[in-house]
């Protein structure tokens, strides 16, 4: 392959929950497309939501996605991009507002994500800052929050599928 040549792949997930007990969830994770990997995860909530707090929240896992996938295109990439690195750290930031009318279910809303990068390098902060934007066009699960995505959510009723 030149440098020129396009090459285009999928990646493909997918995940069956289950609810088990007060709050906990039950998760097999797989990767379908281009291998085929299994996980099982669990998580639940604390007292707030009704949980008993026997695995991590949810979002501590959106958490730890997000920042473990821009680490690991940054990695892989500046190897690729021949930058040396000898270690990197990231803090990430997450927040979200939530609003709550009376006894409604409360709406949430992102407020902001900031990552901090501490990168210990002999290279230039040009070279440093090229396998940074590379790895944010990588990340696939930055890519997925920075693009608008239509989240399709369906009801079985009876044999049939419902959009909700």
């Amino acid at each position: 392959m030149n440098d020129q040549d396009v090459k285009k792949f999928q990646v493909v997930f997918d995940c069956d929950a289950r609810a088990v007990g007060k709050m906990r969830c039950e998760m097999d994770v797989r990767l379908t497309h281009p291998e085929k990997l299994h996980w099982e995860f669990a998580s639940d909530e604390y007292g707030f939501h009704g949980g008993d707090g026997t695995a991590p929240l949810p979002i501590a896992y959106f958490m730890a996605g997000l920042t473990s996938c821009l680490m690991t295109q940054f990695r892989a990439f500046s190897k690729r991009l021949r930058v040396n690195v000898k270690d990197v750290n990231i803090y990430c930031e997450c927040q979200w507002e939530a609003t709550q009318v009376g006894r409604e279910p409360y709406e949430s809303s992102p407020k902001s994500i900031r990552m901090d990068m501490v990168v210990e390098s002999d290279s230039t902060t040009e070279e440093i800052t090229k396998v940074i934007n590379a790895a944010k066009k990588g990340c696939f699960i930055e890519q997925m929050m920075n693009k608008q995505n239509n989240i399709e959510h369906r009801l079985k009723v009876g044999d049939e599928w419902m959009n909700v």
